[in-house]
């Protein structure tokens, strides 16, 4: 990719956040206002703490349903670029792919400059596991859209170490289905955003451009060690059953684990190092969300 010298775009018009009471969202919508850009910020619900917290900060909060196109095409009025993502864990598989496509055709209807699509790792491999390959349905369509677009693929996120916070300290055991030598690629959603924002800052360097996102690569034992070091406490790695994982965490996440387990995720971090240095290795992010001040049963 060529490096051209450009001053980063302000958006005067706003640029549309899709889930902006969500996390990727979320997180995009206050990178957004933190650079100054306008803000349409998206939600079902403007009552939301996370929705008020925007408004303090300055953006527009507009409720809208995803399921219903005709409120995001009245969305998308007036508009300079879209952010699109969707949660299956919110919604389900089904319902994240007609929201998907409903945005993505309700942006194809509009005057918007830029199209920012996040889906996820190794979702154009025809992975077999639904909510993947229901990503790649969207990013499909975002693709044949007469519109210029940016496509991410991040790899799992860091923060959704945060669900499993009380256990970690609690039995000081890390718990996955994955191979102990397996490689586990990471990305904090708040280097999700920073690489949105700069792809919306840097339209021409970044539209047609499709990115994996890893800032961390590593087994679950180096996780596991670098847990530990962090927390000053000994964490183990646990590899439970698939029958394990099934049970607790239902068959969806069980057919991504099993696939990423067997063939493997997507994304480099020096990669990402390259167009934001300041980027959370899996070490970083602990310390900065406070996982140092924890404590762990040894």
């Amino acid at each position: 990719m060529n490096e051209p010298k450009q001053l980063p775009k302000r958006y005067i018009r706003p640029v549309v956040v899709a889930g902006a009471t969500g996390s990727q969202g979320g997180a995009v919508a206050h990178r957004l206002l933190e650079r100054g850009h306008s803000v349409r910020a998206l939600t079902r619900n403007p009552d939301k703490p996370a929705a008020q917290v925007l408004k303090q900060a300055g953006a527009d909060v507009v409720q809208t349903d995803l399921m219903n196109r005709k409120s995001l095409e009245a969305a998308l009025v007036g508009a300079e670029a879209l952010f699109s993502v969707q949660d299956f864990l919110e919604a389900g598989v089904a319902a994240e792919l007609e929201m998907g496509m409903n945005l993505t055709e309700a942006a194809a209807s509009s005057n918007i400059q830029h199209l920012v699509y996040s889906g996820a790792s190794t979702i154009d491999r025809h992975t077999g596991v639904p909510h993947l390959d229901s990503k790649w349905q969207i990013e499909q369509r975002v693709r044949l859209l007469d519109i210029p677009f940016t496509i991410l693929r991040p790899a799992a996120f860091m923060d959704n170490w945060e669900w499993e916070r009380e256990q970690i300290e609690r039995d000081g055991s890390l718990r996955l289905p994955l191979r102990p030598d397996s490689l586990y690629r990471q990305v904090a959603v708040a280097d999700i955003a920073a690489m949105a924002v700069t792809a919306l800052e840097q339209p021409d360097m970044w539209q047609g451009q499709i990115v994996p996102l890893a800032g961390d690569v590593a087994t679950p034992l180096t996780i596991a060690k670098t847990f530990s070091d962090v927390m000053g406490n000994p964490i183990h790695y646990e590899q439970i059953s698939w029958e394990k994982c099934l049970q607790e965490q239902g068959e969806e996440l069980t057919a991504m684990y099993k696939y990423f387990d067997t063939y493997g995720m997507d994304g480099e971090p020096q990669l990402l190092k390259r167009w934001h240095p300041e980027m959370h290795t899996l070490e970083h992010y602990l310390q900065a969300h406070h996982w140092d001040k924890a404590s762990a049963v040894s």
